[in-house]
């Protein structure tokens, strides 16, 4: 068993990966970036990017929350502002009353230096635990991130090699993998376009049908 997540979406490779994974009948989870979605820096067009965010829903795809601003960890001050912000985004282009919104820290799970001023939430514990805490909700981490926003537009063949092979040492130790990847970026250098995760999960998928591998969402449904 195996979850397909996407991070910092949507952008100009969102629409690509729909298409992939429609046509292999696989649902996955997408944690959106809120600047990504209502302001769209990576086509200058928000209607697009709701449009897309949209279509992922109606194909039967979880809209997750990936904050709004992707701050990084030590800016844990503002973030529970960015959640809400992030929140109403994301709930921007689903159904009223969809329920719960899942989910991911920008960054995932980090150590930091030194105590939580605020108190004691353990040693070197990353504070934005506490602050989603403060919130009433949790964060899904994942079994495997691959590092996609680093590679060329050539690389998709060894993405899914590594893909694979993850969830092949899932699967020996008894765990069903959640796979973290991404079909956009932030507005770093690294950019937004994400070619070779979709040339990796087009070939992961087919491997995935001819193994008879099953997959999920996250949250499990």
């Amino acid at each position: 068993m195996f979850a397909l997540t996407f991070d910092d979406g949507p952008g100009p490779d969102t629409e690509a990966l729909l298409e992939v994974l429609r046509a292999e009948g696989v649902r996955a989870t997408f944690f959106l970036l809120g600047r990504n979605l209502l302001e769209a820096p990576w086509c200058g067009d928000p209607a697009r990017a709701k449009a897309i965010a949209a279509r992922a829903a109606r194909e039967g795809h979880v809209l997750g929350n990936h904050s709004y601003s992707h701050f990084r960890p030590d800016r844990w001050r503002e973030l529970a502002d960015d959640i809400r912000r992030g929140e109403a985004a994301v709930r921007s282009v689903l159904p009223q009353s969809p329920g719960p919104i899942p989910f991911r820290l920008p960054y995932g799970i980090r150590r930091v230096a030194g105590p939580f001023e605020l108190g004691n939430i353990g040693e070197q514990l990353d504070p934005r635990l506490a602050v989603i805490a403060s919130l009433g909700i949790g964060h899904l981490h994942w079994t495997g991130d691959f590092d996609d926003w680093t590679l060329g537009p050539a690389d998709g063949a060894a993405l899914a090699r590594k893909m694979i092979a993850h969830v092949e040492g899932c699967g020996a130790a008894g765990l069903d993998a959640v796979l973290d990847l991404h079909d956009s970026g932030t507005g770093s250098s690294s950019g937004y376009a994400r070619p070779a995760t979709v040339e990796g999960v087009k070939l992961l998928l087919q491997q995935a049908r001819a193994r008879g591998w099953k997959s999920f969402t996250v949250p499990r449904s």
